[in-house]
């Protein structure tokens, strides 16, 4: 039997770039929860451009965040 993915839980998640503290580089993240299973990279990429431009430190990275549940199909 096959196994099919469902997208269960999608999150965007923003990475800050807090700085050094000795040789580490200190990271901090806003994490924006319930996002549309079917929004685009694309879309996210925006949304979170937009979203970083009310932050106060630089963004990092971007990053999209899945959950994936592995059904079989009868």
């Amino acid at each position: 039997m096959a196994v099919v993915d469902v997208k269960d839980n999608v999150r965007l998640k923003i990475e800050l770039d807090g700085g050094l503290e000795g040789n580490r580089q200190i990271i901090k993240s806003k994490t924006f929860n319930k996002v549309k299973t079917d929004a685009t990279s694309e879309d996210l990429f925006h949304a979170a451009q937009a979203l970083s431009s009310l932050q106060n430190l630089p963004v990092y990275k971007i990053k999209r965040l899945e959950e994936i549940e592995l059904v079989e199909e009868l």
